[in-house]
């Protein structure tokens, strides 16, 4: 039996409410459902079965969508999923070192403005995302604005792990993060991309020690003189469906699909501009 949404969003993917279950299209299990039973190695097999293989925590498939742009304007849109908090991590970055401070209990809370994005008045400080798997968006609830102009640029570990690439311009669907002489906002600040095919995994790369995620680096290259901006909670996802161009009145649809986020616990949307009557529909099932 399938789930149904049916909604109209009135935030671009996450408003204010990161690590909140507010304004979220479904919340999977959050626990794991049996599997197969299997039997236990090296053991007489027991009269009721073992069930040892479970499903992922909160695994998901989207099995059809409708989503309709009723923002009066020319926009990008897709469906997908929230990533586990269990996937990735957060924390600071201090070039000069260089070094990253893990910080994810500040990242992954509600507490306001307590996860530091930037130094004011040294460049090139930032903050670095860890994460098991490749991402589409970002999503960061700003608690403090920064104050006076500054400018920022992001990267991502390379295909060897080894080093930093530069954010193409290319493939980015909305960036409110980097930006020459403006400033970070409070409220909702996104980043959401087609991920490139070179971003890989870290290996020795110096600064990071997180082998084995793919790295993210949003750095202030021009630090803001007196108030940096700090965050009150992130999060990341995937969206396996993301188009640009999306004209007025235009709808993005499948009835027939499986999409399927195993490291998934939530169903989200995304349109770069927010309007009320931004439309989704949805049906979705647990996955196995």
């Amino acid at each position: 039996m399938y789930n149904v949404i049916r909604v109209l969003q009135d935030v671009k993917l996450r408003g204010t409410d990161q690590q909140v279950n507010n304004e979220l299209l479904a919340r999977g299990a959050q626990y794991g459902l049996p599997g197969h039973p299997q039997q236990l190695s090296g053991a007489t097999v027991p009269s009721i079965p073992v069930y040892t293989d479970f499903y992922p925590r909160g695994a998901m498939a989207i099995k059809s969508y409708s989503l309709q742009n009723r923002s009066a304007s020319i926009i990008s849109m897709g469906i997908g999923f929230k990533l586990r908090n269990d996937q990735w991590k957060a924390g600071f970055w201090t070039d000069a070192t260089p070094a990253y401070a893990d910080d994810s209990y500040d990242a992954k809370d509600t507490d306001t403005s307590d996860f530091p994005m930037e130094t004011a008045g040294t460049n090139n400080d930032g903050f670095v995302i860890l994460s098991s798997v490749k991402w589409d968006w970002l999503s960061i609830n700003v608690g403090t604005a920064n104050v006076a102009s500054s400018s920022r640029a992001c990267r991502y570990s390379n295909a060897a792990g080894t080093g930093w690439v530069d954010v193409p311009s290319a493939g980015i669907s909305l960036d409110e993060l980097t930006g020459s002489g403006d400033t970070i906002t409070t409220g909702e600040n996104l980043f959401v991309w087609t991920p490139p095919q070179d971003w890989g995994k870290v290996t020795v790369l110096s600064g990071i020690t997180g082998d084995g995620y793919y790295a993210f680096n949003c750095r202030s290259t021009l630090a803001p003189a007196t108030t940096a901006a700090s965050a009150t909670a992130i999060e990341i996802g995937t969206l396996p469906i993301l188009v640009d161009s999306v004209g007025s009145g235009g709808t993005i649809s499948d009835a027939g699909v499986h999409i399927w986020e195993p490291y998934g616990d939530a169903i989200v949307a995304f349109f770069s501009v927010a309007n009320a009557g931004n439309r989704v529909s949805a049906t979705w099932v647990h996955a196995g």
